[in-house]
């Protein structure tokens, strides 16, 4: 389990093999379900992109990808609306605080998007923690769901991982769940790879796993802007 093409990029993310769990009308109430039902759509393993591979280590400025699918393709879990505003407004201002702080003509200038995530931590650079972050974050997050997905079913080595290292798909899908219910405010829960094992994580606004010595392999956003308009405060 893990990134199999070992490299990160600034543009493209590599391309998700689903497996999702059931779909079902989403419950409209608490927190808890929101992110249950959007579990479902999430997937939990890359493969390499060859567009992405190509362009790692190019110079480019940082750009905002097409959604893998219609925007309508993930209702009634996320609408088209959502995704409007989601995708087009709110992931592009990222794109574009992102060169403004981290482009062309700034230190961070010529670096793929996983290693300036962790210099910028590391730097504690908020604005290009949270505006990088975010795009990375996002880049991922749009090619973890799908139209139509679901089922249990885990490829063979991460099914071994899901058993070993956090005790069961429920269990782990449990997991998963109470990290978003429980991150106060803004942030993201993960499922990630850290000394090769699983673990279940949370992170604060723009941070991502790999920030804390992780890669992420599956992930919920959590903010407001992810649901507000499916969801209101129910």
């Amino acid at each position: 389990v893990g990134k199999p093409d070992g490299g990160d990029t600034r543009c493209a993310p590599a391309r998700a093999t689903p497996q999702r769990q059931p779909s079902h009308r989403p419950w409209l109430l608490p927190k808890a379900a929101r992110l249950s039902c959007r579990l479902r759509l999430g997937t939990v393993w890359h493969s390499p992109d060859p567009l992405a591979q190509a362009q790692r280590s190019l110079a480019v400025t940082f750009k905002l990808p097409e959604l893998p699918y219609a925007y309508d393709a993930l209702s009634p879990h996320m609408s088209k609306e959502t995704l409007e505003f989601h995708h087009d407004k709110h992931h592009q201002a990222y794109v574009d605080n992102g060169n403004k702080f981290a482009g062309p003509g700034t230190k961070y200038d010529g670096k793929g998007i996983e290693e300036i995530c962790r210099e910028a931590f590391a730097a504690k650079d908020a604005p290009v923690v949270n505006n990088i972050g975010q795009h990375y974050n996002h880049i991922q997050f749009w090619q973890w769901m799908k139209k139509g997905g679901g089922g249990k079913k885990l490829p063979g080595k991460l099914q071994t991982m899901v058993d070993k290292d956090l005790g069961g798909f429920d269990k782990m899908r449990g997991d998963f769940v109470q990290a978003g219910v429980s991150q106060f405010g803004s942030g993201w829960a993960w499922l990630a790879v850290k000394n090769g094992k699983l673990e279940v994580q949370k992170t604060p606004n723009g941070e991502n796993p790999l920030m804390h010595g992780a890669t992420p392999i599956l992930g919920v956003d959590v903010w407001e802007h992810s649901y507000y308009i499916d969801y209101r405060n129910a």
